[in-house]
């Protein structure tokens, strides 16, 4: 059996990657495109949730692949089994099912902080105006202060949550499961599977992992020269988390 850790989830993201070389770069280099058609104005919209779509699909794929090997080696063989068109559609409902379900919940979630705000939120622009940058800054932050702590408290709770909630997708059968399971992420009865020793150091270290990738990413994506090393280690990642999100699931309560 698999030890369910950070370790063997970057293990299995590079032995997936080595296995087919060809499989990877040739997804990349679609999600690449994808990515450069969203920047077109109105039409770009469609490619961006295209690409969202995708993007899930290939971690679908991956999640599912790891549920079945037994040992870390063995994902590179299912690599290199893998063809490009299995790899970015063959779950795609799947995929479908759960982006809807998450863009449907990214609304509340705005709309539930936009009503948390306008208590806070009337900015008389008369008063600002006589005052200076400092002044300005000490005044915005001090009025909307507790809004932004309770938003960040519900983000930030919701984000530990949410490898557990992407798992439960990743394991879905239909559009129709995934959509469905989407909304765990909501659900009260579900966060208390997660408040566990293992689950919690596991979503810790990810998070750490995910915020350097992230951050070393933007860092490299800076420069023309190195921006394709940006992108394969953004893929990395991507293949990564869907390995976390797998292993979440199965650290929760009722189902270790």
């Amino acid at each position: 059996m698999i030890e369910k850790s950070n370790i063997t989830a970057m293990k299995l993201s590079i032995n997936f990657f080595k296995g087919n070389y060809a499989l990877s770069f040739g997804a990349l280099a679609i999600l690449v495109v994808l990515l450069i058609f969203s920047a077109i104005p109105i039409l770009g919209i469609i490619f961006a949730i295209f690409y969202s779509i995708l993007s899930l699909s290939i971690q679908i794929y991956f999640g599912k692949s790891v549920n079945e090997i037994e040992t870390i080696d063995e994902i590179a063989t299912k690599a290199s089994e893998t063809k490009i068109a299995d790899f970015l559609t063959k779950y795609l409902s799947i995929a479908s099912g759960g982006f809807l379900g998450l863009f449907f919940i990214a609304l509340l979630l705005f709309f539930i902080f936009f009503i948390i705000s306008i208590p806070f939120g009337a900015i008389n622009m008369q008063y600002f105006s006589n005052m200076n940058s400092n002044q300005l800054m000490f005044e915005m932050a001090t009025q909307y202060s507790i809004p932004s702590i309770i938003i960040l408290l519900i983000i930030g709770f919701l984000l530990y949550v949410f490898p557990a909630v992407f798992g439960k997708i990743i394991f879905s059968e239909n559009f129709n499961e995934a959509f469905k399971n989407s909304f765990l992420l909501l659900n009260p009865k579900f966060w208390k599977k997660t408040f566990n020793k293992e689950y919690f150091i596991l979503i810790f270290i990810w998070s750490i992992i995910v915020t350097f990738v992230y951050i070393f990413s933007i860092l490299l994506s800076s420069t023309f020269i190195l921006l394709p090393v940006a992108l394969l280690l953004l893929y990395l990642l991507s293949l990564y988390n869907a390995a976390i999100y797998v292993f979440a699931k199965e650290l929760l309560i009722d189902e270790k």
